[in-house]
C-alpha cells in the first residue's frame, strides 16, 4: 500500500515538473525568404554573420528578409543566434534589424469558481535584412 502511494506521488511530481518546464519555454519561429532577383551565394558560417542594429553604410547586396516570431522571453543571445543561422543559409555577411516590435494583447480566462480573470499576452516580431558585402 505504501509503495503504491509513493509511486503515485512520484508520477504526479514528474507530471507537475514537466508542466512547469513546458509552460516556461520560449519559442522562436523563423521565416526566411530571399528577394526576387537577388544574387545567390553559397551558405556561410553562422559565427561569421554580424548582427547590426541599423543599416550599415557600406556597399552591399540585399539578399532577403528574416522574420522571427517570438513567444516568451528568450535570451538575446538565442535571438541573435537564430538571425545568424538564417543569414548564413542565404550566404550573408551580416543582418541588420529593420523592425523589433512587441505586441501586447488581452487574454481572458473563465474560471468556474472565480469567474473571469484576465492577463496580458506578449508576442514579439523581429525583422532583419540579410546582406552580402560588395
Amino acid at each position: 500500500m505504501k509503495m503504491a502511494l509513493t509511486k503515485r506521488m512520484l508520477v504526479w511530481v514528474a507530471m507537475l515538473a514537466a508542466a512547469v518546464a513546458l509552460c516556461g519555454c520560449a519559442t522562436i519561429d523563423e521565416n526566411t525568404h530571399a528577394y526576387l532577383g537577388s544574387p545567390t551565394f553559397a551558405p556561410t558560417m553562422p559565427e561569421h554573420v554580424q548582427i547590426y542594429a541599423a543599416e550599415p553604410k557600406v556597399p552591399k547586396d540585399a539578399l532577403g528578409e528574416i522574420i522571427l516570431s517570438i513567444d516568451g522571453n528568450p535570451a538575446r543571445q538565442k535571438i541573435e543566434e537564430k538571425l545568424q543561422k538564417a543569414g548564413a543559409k542565404l550566404g550573408a555577411d551580416g543582418v541588420f534589424i529593420t523592425s523589433d516590435r512587441t505586441h501586447i494583447y488581452p487574454v481572458v480566462y473563465w474560471d468556474y469558481y472565480w469567474g473571469p480573470t484576465s492577463s496580458e499576452g506578449w508576442h514579439r516580431t523581429v525583422v532583419g535584412v540579410a546582406f552580402k558585402n560588395k
